[in-house]
């Protein structure tokens, strides 16, 4: 992935930025971040035509699946990338199928090895998606 993203990224930006600033925007709004909410659906004509091409059209699904069964994907899904869900799932256990399966060498599954419980996991992926804490509504009294 490394070696895609100093290669390919660039001649992308060069080459057709409308498109790769699509596709972010699109992998962007895959996560559902409440601090986004607004500008993803200020967006959402540019992030509907992102998920379109991250789908047919993009070298993405070269190794990844995106909102489609690929048997051949060698990446971690990016259906969802970045939601509460599938950064439980990731920390649960990145070698279930969906992340990296055998290629996970060394993010241990703090789920499924009982090193953390699924409060503490569902905790730690509000706090990654800036979601740990949301002030009390201000209430003024008379």
């Amino acid at each position: 992935m490394v070696k895609f993203v100093k290669k390919e990224v660039p001649k992308m930006m060069s080459e057709q930025p409308d498109r790769l600033r699509m596709i972010i925007a699109a992998l962007s709004a895959e996560a559902q971040l409440k601090a986004q909410r607004l500008g993803d659906q200020k967006d959402l004509q540019l992030i509907n035509k992102g998920r379109e091409l991250l789908k047919k059209g993009s070298p993405c699904v070269d190794c990844h699946q995106f909102q489609n069964k690929d048997e051949d994907a060698t990446g971690p899904d990016l259906t969802g990338y970045g939601s509460r869900e599938w950064l439980i799932g990731l920390i649960t256990n990145p070698a279930h199928i969906r992340y990296y399966g055998k290629r996970n060498d060394r993010m241990p599954a703090f789920g499924d090895e009982k090193i953390l419980d699924a409060q503490s996991i569902g905790l730690l992926a509000d706090w990654l998606r800036g979601d740990w804490f949301e002030a009390e509504p201000h209430v003024v009294s008379k």
